[in-house]
């Protein structure tokens, strides 16, 4: 079994899209903790606001396969492209799962471990409540650390939805 953290993301049917993401992710993964989930505005494109959380687990999955069942999961819930009438695009997801680590696995393809760990609070945080210890492979500093560095202006969290009681 291979240690895992997922980051999971919606603005589109948000409750509805997250709690799909935990029914799924449940068939795949073990000894599953989950963050609070976060309220966020988009960072580079136009559109609503998403919901955000972060999911460590172990799975038997290579990573090859955790990764086509991520993506064939996106799918499921209708994840594309979206334009305005201008042709800008629109930051618009059903879904969103990103394999933020996987074990002490360092790759290209997939970005592991994935940047955004050390660049997004609505990643770092959540991620430091579930393991405040860990030092990202090929880091020197722990989530908690990187996380104490990052602006909390952009958190609001969210109180009507817990997915850690999802599926139990």
């Amino acid at each position: 079994m291979t240690r895992v953290a997922l980051a999971l993301g919606s603005n589109l049917y948000r409750q509805v899209s997250m709690t799909h993401a935990m029914l799924k992710l449940q068939k795949v993964l073990t000894d599953i903790s989950c963050s609070d989930v976060y309220e966020t505005v988009p960072l580079h494109a136009k559109g609503p606001d998403y919901y955000n959380a972060v999911i460590v687990g172990n799975t038997g999955l290579s990573l090859d396969a955790l990764l086509a069942f991520t993506k064939n999961t996106e799918k499921e819930m209708g994840r594309g492209d979206w334009y305005d009438q201008y042709g800008n695009r629109l930051s618009i997801r059903c879904l969103d799962i990103d394999i933020l680590l996987y074990g002490d696995v360092i790759s290209e393809y997939p970005e592991l471990p994935r940047t955004d760990i050390f660049k997004y609070s609505f990643v770092t945080v959540p991620l430091a409540s579930l393991v405040p210890h860990l030092v990202p492979p090929g880091g020197n500093r722990s989530v908690t650390e990187l996380a104490a560095g990052m602006s909390y202006d952009n958190l609001r969290p969210v109180k009507d939805l817990n997915l850690s009681l999802i599926g139990h």
